[in-house]
């Protein structure tokens, strides 16, 4: 039975994106009149993962998804389990680095051992049990994968962080970084080990690199608009204006005191309990605060609302200080550097003249939801 991989890196954005990009996948596979096949998800953060996937799908695909497909998404234990040994883990992304360094090899191979057999899954609309013989893979897409399957028909996306080994390179040559440089050399040849072979690497805008205009793109890469399904509109009643706050899913990270200017905003404080990340275009939120993912920042623009993020941590990932560049350059939210409640009222003003900067990128693309985007151009590859 052919089927569809997904692979993707530390987080609760990338499971979430990337199986909604296999789900946009079918979609256009339905309308060349292919029909739809199953989505194999490698369960990494059990519990929460199937919860969050859940919820996600519901909101940003069709509240009645699981009704109509309900045999389209698998869950992999045995993938996860290797994948979340390559997770970031811990406060220190040196550490994760080093990490890597000494344990990939060992868990490629067991990664490419795992996906050349037959083994039981688990639907994760029922709970049911199906053997799938792993050999059949269609096609594999990647949001910032951290491990080399050597499955056939491989797409990647950076998610807006730009390639890992890309990262890499600029993160060695920076002053500002101060993360083990040793490290991130014995890294980089996995880096790119693990993005070898796409067919196409799709890159995003705006995105990690948005503020370097000199940079040049791969042969085999393609931009999108943001990658996310845009947040609709909704009148879920809150009781007052305030700020939506979205914890980063990254363990370690997420514990290391980065939010600490939450309680200095001076503002009523939603969050998940509230509603749902993709629910926060309400009339009653007025900016999100968040880490300088650009989930978090597609969100917030794309919905037309405020962003602030705590500054760049020395301990954390690379890419979230050529993030901060990209976001100011862009004017798409603003650094909490010392008064936080000053820097929400500027992150405001600024996202009066975002709706500018969307419409300039429907012009160019003629849509803002690059997770469709990239979807219809690997079924039209598939199609050569």
């Amino acid at each position: 039975m052919k089927y569809i991989n997904t692979t993707f890196a530390h987080g609760n954005g990338p499971f979430s994106r990337c199986t909604e990009w296999a789900i946009a996948v079918n979609d256009f596979r339905e309308e060349e009149g292919w029909g739809r096949i199953p989505i194999v998800v490698p369960l990494v953060y059990p519990g929460r993962q199937e919860r969050i996937t859940k919820e996600e799908v519901k909101s940003n695909v069709s509240e009645d998804f699981f009704e109509k497909h309900p045999d389209e998404i698998f869950l992999d234990r045995r993938q996860g389990e290797l994948i979340e040994e390559l997770m970031f883990k811990g406060k220190d992304y040196g550490e994760n680095l080093r990490m890597l360094a000494g344990d990939y090899w060992d868990v490629e191979d067991k990664m490419q051992e795992c996906l050349n057999e037959k083994r039981i899954l688990e639907n994760l609309a029922s709970g049911g049990k199906e053997e799938f013989d792993l050999r059949d893979c269609e096609l594999q897409l990647g949001l910032n994968n951290r491990i080399q399957t050597g499955l056939p028909n491989q797409f990647y996306t950076a998610g807006g962080a730009g390639p890992f080994d890309e990262i890499l390179v600029r993160a060695i040559k920076e002053d500002g970084i101060t993360l083990d440089k040793i490290a991130m050399i014995k890294v980089s040849p996995i880096a790119e080990r693990m993005i070898q072979g796409q067919k196409i690497i799709f890159s995003n805008e705006p995105g990690v690199f948005s503020y370097d205009d000199s940079r040049v793109s791969r042969d085999n890469e393609v931009f999108t608009p943001p990658f996310v399904h845009p947040p609709k509109p909704n009148e879920i009643e809150l009781p007052e204006k305030g700020v939506y706050f979205l914890a980063t899913g990254i363990d370690g990270v997420r514990e290391s005191g980065i939010y600490s200017a939450l309680n200095d905003l001076g503002m009523r404080v939603y969050g998940f309990k509230d509603l749902k990340p993709s629910e926060i275009n309400n009339p009653n939120i007025i900016a999100m605060y968040g880490r300088a993912g650009w989930s978090s920042v597609w969100l917030s623009h794309l919905a037309e609302k405020g962003f602030i993020t705590p500054p760049y941590q020395e301990t954390d990932d690379p890419e979230m200080l050529f993030n901060e560049r990209g976001i100011e350059r862009l004017d798409l939210g603003v650094i909490v550097r010392d008064d936080a409640r000053k820097s929400l009222d500027k992150s405001i003003e600024l996202s009066e003249s975002v709706g500018e900067y969307n419409r300039a990128l429907v012009e160019k693309y003629g849509i803002l939801d690059g997770i469709n985007y990239a979807a219809e151009r690997v079924v039209k590859y598939l199609e050569r």
